[in-house]
């Protein structure tokens, strides 16, 4: 749905609506993807301490309402019982730009790190000595990253490895 909105020649103006609605009002009807706690729980077991680090700006664009995105997430994922995975949303940090985004990775000394956005790992700043997983479906011509169409499909190549 986001490719088809942005390639719209309207400045990504539908996908901000669509955006806006889906990281609020929508974001209730939401639940967590398919093998994100058994990929927490196989991560805690081996004492990794885990962080979201999540590109979000503070509030919708005034034409959408204006409306807070950040709270609303770390609800969301405090009512999912995600939050304990993330020292209580201690480990939960939204940057306002890619830039950021890359900073607070760096910043956070990161082993490995997961993202659906193979805009963050084509970044020139982006560090390639992590341990990177792309989540999507369509794979990346990016050699040094992992491509992982699922939660488990991480989880697995983790398990191969401790």
């Amino acid at each position: 749905m986001r490719t088809l909105l942005r390639n719209v020649d309207d400045s990504g103006y539908r996908w901000q609506i669509a955006q806006g609605w889906l990281y609020t009002d929508g974001l209730s009807y939401a639940k967590p993807a398919q093998g994100i706690i058994d990929l927490c729980e196989f991560l805690r077991t081996r004492d990794f301490e885990m962080f979201i680090v999540s590109h979000k700006t503070t509030h919708t664009p005034t034409f959408c309402g204006h409306k807070e995105l950040r709270g609303v997430a770390t609800d969301w994922i405090s009512n999912r019982n995600l939050y304990h995975y993330f020292a209580g949303t201690q480990n939960i940090y939204f940057e306002t730009s890619r830039d950021l985004k890359i900073k607070r990775i760096i910043s956070l000394g990161l082993d490995y790190y997961v993202d659906d956005l193979v805009e963050i790992f084509q970044d020139p700043n982006y560090p390639q000595k992590i341990v990177s997983f792309l989540l999507s479906t369509k794979p990346t011509n990016l050699s040094w990253i992992h491509n992982a169409t699922s939660f488990m499909s991480i989880r697995e190549i983790l398990k191969n490895e401790y």
